[in-house]
């Protein structure tokens, strides 16, 4: 789907000098009248909900989306579903909160937390931006539209007006994320969730941007900010008691999900993240069968020495545990081309073939096959990804 473009509005709106001194909402039922300003920025985000609808960027699994409401509903029970929590198809690794209450958490970002808990703590800091009205009290505001061909770039639906100043995809200011973490983490303890997974979530995070070189502007990939993070959790959570994970239920409730997110990384070639979730044993053991599949391609891809061979240990793992798993055949099958073997890459193929039969690259597929019957391989192998 193209993305749809909104046209971009350039009045600047007018922080009331009274908004530091507005109190926060105690509930739902406090959110009658908006403060002057505020009213604005609620059209300008209820905007930004449609467009994002329309561009195809939501992902609406009826599974995720009640599970995703049912963590903020136990962190901020007086505000019953008032905060609304999407979850959007994207690969960064983010989460942000508008002036209305849409709080928008990233498939990829989800896909790294290791449990329930860790992703809560995510939760309660945005739903704090929203209860503490920080949108209408932040200062700053877009100076350049430089910030909004990055927003074009991550989404391919541009931000209203200044809503990209006014919500927390950028960060809020040192005091208001300070508030929030603060904020959050007490929502956290009383929705009795372990506090200490606060920390986690951050360091979790700070150690793969570290490792995968990730260098995109957005919050949760900025190494300050998910530093003061760490640091204020880290604080609070000096003397914490013991609390809940869940981590069964998140992992069994975002299994796919968290196999989608290797699929767009593995697309978008970003190798390096794939290898360093999946190379961990205690973090493979948190995925289904199948990503085998997705770690032998991430080797494929980076082409290092000896990849080539852990990649086929991969491919042959998931046909052994899951045989019916058509991809892996291709992927294999692609790899032996490659060295020469053509005997077992047209095995491999055919099979492929016979489990997908409708596969969109079948003529490829076949293309090849025909080559290898008539002249076997040909001195120019095809990429696994055509």
């Amino acid at each position: 789907m193209k993305p749809l473009l909104i046209p971009l509005l350039v009045c600047v709106l007018t922080v009331p000098a009274h908004a530091g001194e507005l109190p926060p909402w105690a509930s739902a039922a406090d959110i009658r009248e908006l403060a002057p300003g505020e009213k604005g920025l609620w059209q300008e985000a209820d905007e930004f909900d449609r467009a994002l609808v329309r561009a195809g960027k939501v992902n609406d699994d009826p599974v995720l989306t009640a599970y995703l409401k049912g963590i903020m509903d136990r962190l901020y029970p007086e505000f019953g579903g008032r905060l609304k929590v999407r979850l959007l198809n994207a690969p960064q690794i983010n989460a942000f909160a508008l002036p209305n209450g849409s709080i928008y958490v990233n498939a990829g970002l989800v896909a790294r937390f290791e449990n329930e808990a860790q992703l809560a703590t995510v939760l309660a800091h945005e739903g704090a931006h929203f209860t503490h009205r920080h949108s209408l009290q932040q200062a700053e505001r877009v100076k350049n539209a430089a910030a909004f061909a990055l927003v074009v770039g991550m989404l391919g639906v541009p931000l209203v007006g200044d809503i990209v100043a006014l919500s927390s995809m950028f960060g809020y200011s040192r005091e208001h994320e300070r508030e929030a973490d603060e904020i959050g983490y007490q929502r956290l303890i009383a929705a009795g969730y372990a506090p200490r997974e606060s920390i986690r979530t951050f360091e979790h995070l700070q150690a793969e941007i570290k490792a995968a070189d990730i260098n995109e502007p957005f919050f949760f990939a900025s190494h300050p900010k998910l530093q003061e993070r760490i640091d204020n959790f880290s604080a609070l959570a000096k003397d914490a008691n013991s609390g809940e994970t869940a981590r069964e239920r998140f992992i069994e409730t975002t299994a796919r999900l968290r196999l989608d997110s290797l699929e767009a990384d593995l697309a978008a070639y970003r190798y390096k993240q794939i290898i360093l979730i999946l190379g961990k044993p205690e973090s493979r053991s948190d995925y289904p069968a199948e990503a085998s599949y997705y770690l032998g391609e991430a080797y494929r891809q980076r082409n290092e020495s000896g990849d080539l061979d852990a990649a086929e240990r991969e491919f042959n793992r998931v046909i052994e545990t899951v045989p019916q798993f058509a991809p892996v055949y291709r992927a294999l099958g692609l790899l032996h081309y490659k060295r020469g073997d053509t005997a077992r890459a047209a095995a491999l193929l055919r099979r492929y073939l016979d489990l997908a039969p409708t596969a969109a690259d079948r003529g490829y597929v076949e293309y090849y096959l025909a080559t290898m019957n008539q002249h076997g391989a040909p001195e120019a192998a095809p990429s696994a990804s055509p």
